[in-house]
């Protein structure tokens, strides 16, 4: 039967029904703060990309949704036994530190480990999923979840992959494998497809059993717009900072505002006000002091003083 055709209740039971038959799964996520910046230029990016194919076929991973970002990655993964996850990021770490070598850089990648996440209920892999997704546009005001490119986020109810153009990884000669993984031994799946010189998501992503875990369309956008309660909480859990857009930041300095002292207008906060909200909004919302300070409009050096940020 199609999805759109269920009633609401069938609907999530069928959802219920497809995460039942998939895992254990669990949300991989390095902490950016304690780790130097992986990609500096598209060529690197591109790398990472193929790397975590790679990865994941080496450690007989399976992903739902990842992002890239500068200095730190996000997978959402399913996997037998959590040694596979650590086993995952323990080989992109060392083939990316090669590869960093033979372009004149030096990683330190010491900090490039974490304790994988179990996620053991629907509700909180969706919620999972949808944060990974939208965390490039949260930190790159430029970006959508469906226009970035290091990331799976465009295979969810967005663009049709049929319609991208891409050719099967088994077509290339063994130099030009080589070349697209930047090593002598290739070890990539005959299914992967390639396009703009990395290995494409949508053939390394279970992205149509991802999309399962979901009603529909509307209720992965609902989530991916207005659930940043949830993702301030992951983004303390994994060690995040930046969780929610300006947009955001500001919607939820009213609803406090509003909510305490009765006031929707943050420009008629008295300073006491703004700095018992600057602290829900630090402390709840993981909100910086720049980003504080383009809300609430306190004085920097004052933030400075209550939340000190290295210079």
């Amino acid at each position: 039967m199609i999805m759109k055709n269920l009633s609401f209740s069938d609907k999530e039971f069928s959802c219920q029904q497809n995460f039942e038959k998939q895992g254990p799964y669990w949300h991989i996520a390095t902490p950016g703060t304690t780790t130097e910046i992986l990609f500096t230029n598209n060529e690197e990016y591109a790398f990472g990309m193929t790397l975590m194919a790679e990865s994941l076929y080496v450690c007989g991973v399976k992903s739902y949704a990842f992002s890239l970002m500068s200095n730190h990655l996000h997978n959402i993964a399913e996997a037998v036994k959590k040694q596979q996850c650590i086993d995952f990021l323990e080989h992109y770490g060392t083939r990316l530190r090669r590869f960093a070598k033979s372009k004149g850089r030096s990683l330190d990648l010491d900090g490039f480990v974490c304790e994988p996440l179990p996620i053991d209920n629907l509700s909180s892999l969706r919620n999972n999923m949808v944060y990974v997704d939208r965390n490039p546009y949260v930190i790159n005001s430029t970006q959508t979840p469906y226009s970035y490119p290091w990331g799976s986020g465009f295979l969810y109810f967005g663009y049709s992959p049929a319609l991208i153009p891409s050719v099967p990884y088994s077509s290339l000669n063994l130099r030009e494998k080589r070349a697209l993984t930047h090593s002598r031994d290739v070890v990539l799946s005959d299914q992967y497809t390639v396009r703009n010189g990395f290995v494409a998501p949508e053939s390394f992503v279970d992205w149509r059993t991802g999309r399962s875990f979901f009603r529909d369309a509307h209720q992965y956008f609902n989530l991916l717009t207005k659930n940043r309660e949830s993702y301030s909480e992951f983004a303390a859990l994994l060690g995040d900072r930046v969780v929610l857009t300006d947009e955001e930041m500001y919607g939820a300095a009213v609803s406090i505002a509003s909510k305490e002292y009765q006031i929707s207008r943050l420009a008629e906060l008295t300073d006491y006000q703004k700095k018992n909200i600057a602290a829900k909004l630090h402390f709840e919302y993981r909100a910086g002091n720049a980003q504080i300070w383009r809300i609430l409009k306190i004085d920097k050096a004052i933030l400075q003083e209550l939340y000190p940020e290295a210079r």
